[in-house]
């Protein structure tokens, strides 16, 4: 950062003077000097932005069936990245699996899927 920092007060100072050689070589310098203390790869892959859960996730949503138990979707469609009590919307026994990969809730009253949004 210093060295970036010193090649654009250099710049600048040749800048001024309206000389184009030494600007242009103080150009390099900086450019050079850029690309030395860049970062060879983005801080995030867009695997590493996912929760652990999203890249481990075994099916997808497509294989739930209404009736099934949460046991049975989990083996089927692997863990869910949330589970949320739904209980104030749907009443007592109300859940909801959320898997953020294939975008998709599986609702369960009771510890069975009622409906698959």
């Amino acid at each position: 950062m210093i060295v970036i920092a010193a090649g654009g007060l250099i710049w600048l100072a040749l800048a001024a003077t309206r000389k184009r050689a030494p600007m242009l070589a103080a150009a390099a310098i900086l450019a050079a000097a850029w690309m030395w203390t860049a970062p060879a790869e983005p801080a995030l892959s867009k695997a590493a932005a996912l929760p652990p859960q999203s890249r481990t996730q075994k099916g997808s949503c497509a294989s739930v069936a209404p009736g099934m138990s949460a046991d049975e979707v989990k083996a089927r469609v692997g863990e869910p990245d949330e589970v949320r009590g739904d209980e104030e919307t749907r009443g007592p026994g109300a859940s909801m699996l959320l898997y953020r990969g294939s975008r998709c809730a599986v609702h369960l009253l009771d510890g069975r899927v009622e409906f698959i949004e």
